[in-house]
């Protein structure tokens, strides 16, 4: 990560850049502990059928990253 060197983008403009995706053991724990630490889920759970879950997230900084959860079940 860098300090930002522009403007943060606005709340209903696209993302112009690679998104960070991390890979986590619980994606509603996770999701949890994001909020508690003063972050947003922006793009809630979402399944990719018979992969994994899948949700998007805003820091307090406004850097948009992913967090994923391997489950074949998910649906």
């Amino acid at each position: 990560m860098v300090i930002r060197q522009g403007p943060l983008p606005g709340d209903s403009e696209p993302v112009t850049s690679f998104v960070c995706t991390i890979d986590v053991d619980n994606i509603d724990e996770f999701i949890e502990k994001i909020r508690s630490a003063g972050g947003k889920n922006v793009l809630g759970k979402m399944p990719i059928t018979g992969i994994a879950w899948l949700a998007y997230c805003k820091d307090p900084e406004g850097n948009i990253f992913g967090i994923y959860q391997d489950d074949k079940n998910a649906k």
